[in-house]
């Protein structure tokens, strides 16, 4: 999170204009909510979000005002409402990031490589439609 660039989360919140009707989930916010919640937290949920949301050491981390809060069924709706295309922006800048801090060599030794996952969940999908047919 940290080769992240704040100027570039505004920047990309100010040119998707996510923002537009947002009273507190900014893309900007949004975008940390995600991330930090799906390092901290084995499955995300909408109840997951909101506790992440409201908890004290979130707020600091992301220098957010402490008495935002957000209920749960905010959540849902304001990701069915956002700009995708922020989030494919912002996958792009940190896809470049990564790819100018790490070597090759280094890449390869720790298996880091990028993939399509809907293929990654299609082939894992198949993979186990096969196993269930091959146990009857």
């Amino acid at each position: 999170m940290g080769v992240i660039p704040e100027a570039l989360l505004s920047h990309l919140s100010e040119n998707t204009k996510v923002d537009y009707y947002s009273k507190v989930l900014h893309g900007k916010k949004l975008f940390y909510l995600l991330m930090y919640g799906i390092s901290e937290n084995d499955r995300l949920s909408q109840r997951t979000l909101e506790d992440t949301f409201n908890d004290p050491v979130f707020k600091l981390l992301f220098n957010l005002d402490q008495s935002e809060s957000v209920c749960r069924s905010s959540i849902p709706e304001r990701l069915s409402k956002i700009d995708s295309d922020f989030f494919k922006q912002m996958y792009e800048c940190i896809y470049e990031q990564f790819r100018e801090l790490y070597t090759e060599t280094y890449k390869l030794k720790y298996n880091l490589i990028r993939v399509d996952s809907t293929i990654v969940s299609e082939t894992c999908n198949k993979l186990m439609e096969g196993l269930s047919q091959l146990r009857y």
